[in-house]
């Protein structure tokens, strides 16, 4: 699907060109920014079920700006990630795609809007402010540095079982993961359902005594391979069982051979950095979530 505004083309499918087209402007943004693209282009042209995904601008034949949309679960914002060209801004291309990106989450009918900035570039707070952004967090991403991870001794009685969830277990599943998360369950049975079968995306438990009390899910992309959904029931959280968890998938996916394991964490949840480090994760960049405000835009 095409669609014509005053300033160029909108496109929502994407060709082998295209793809050629990005990866050209994803390295023209690395030259002049100094820093990579917050999204890996593997992860933004991966298979969606929330097409369109992805909104490309073109100014004839030439790609002046890119937006990917990322809605992970059925309860959290559509979040927005976008790069203009250096030679193409303000010249009203970013704010043809931040318009084009509201109307998708309009259709959508998602909670809310979340446009994600590289903390590092004050282009992106700028843009942000102009577009009646309102700041709601930042979120450290963090990848593992096997050599910084320490492993204490834990004692008898403590250990949790750990193993990969099967298909039959979604029930389990969305009891932890609405529990963890404090969401629907019933909107969390319909999307563990689509994920587990995602042959990119694996659950797993945590057990005490047979007792399912936590879980986790890894989603890969390429070379790499993200921890995510990370939650522990709260009458069980800090006792150490977190901890278990995350050393056992780290030391799963490290007998697999991932090179790039990596996750995210708020910058404010200081238990959760803290966790994260101990197990050998360190922070690469930080990004800034700001909270889409309808309203009358600037041009950009």
């Amino acid at each position: 699907m095409n669609q014509r505004s005053v300033t160029g083309e909108i496109k929502t499918e994407v060709t082998a060109s295209d793809r050629a087209n990005i990866a050209r402007l994803i390295e023209d943004y690395r030259l002049y920014e100094g820093v990579d693209c917050l999204v890996s282009l593997e992860e933004m042209l991966a298979p969606s079920g929330n097409k369109p995904a992805q909104l490309l601008h073109y100014q004839g034949d030439t790609l002046t700006g890119f937006t990917y949309l990322q809605h992970l679960r059925p309860d959290s914002e559509i979040e927005i990630y976008g790069m203009v060209h250096p030679d193409h801004r303000r010249k009203g291309v970013g704010t043809t795609l931040f318009e084009a990106a509201k109307a998708v989450w309009r259709r959508r009918g998602a909670s809310g809007l979340l446009l994600v900035c590289d903390g590092a570039l004050p282009s992106g707070k700028a843009f942000a402010s102009a577009n009646r952004g309102e700041y709601r967090f930042s979120e450290h991403r963090m990848v593992l540095d096997p050599a910084n991870i320490k492993r204490p001794q834990w004692s008898q009685g403590q250990q949790v079982q750990f193993r990969r969830a099967e298909a039959t277990e979604v029930p389990i599943l969305t009891h932890l993961v609405s529990q963890a998360f404090e969401a629907s369950e019933e909107a969390m049975e319909n999307w563990i359902t689509e994920a587990i079968s995602a042959d990119n995306q694996r659950f797993y438990i945590g057990l005490l005594d047979g007792l399912p009390i936590g879980s986790l899910r890894t989603v890969s992309i390429g070379e790499q391979i993200d921890i995510v959904t990370f939650g522990v029931l709260p009458p069980y959280r800090g006792r150490g069982y977190g901890r278990q968890m995350l050393l056992a998938i780290v030391d799963l996916l490290l007998e697999e051979h991932w090179p790039n394991i990596a996750l995210d964490v708020e910058t404010k949840n200081a238990n959760a950095l803290g966790l994260y480090e101990s197990c050998g994760f360190r922070t690469i960049r930080t990004c800034d979530y700001y909270q889409v405000i309808e309203g009358g835009p600037a041009r950009s």
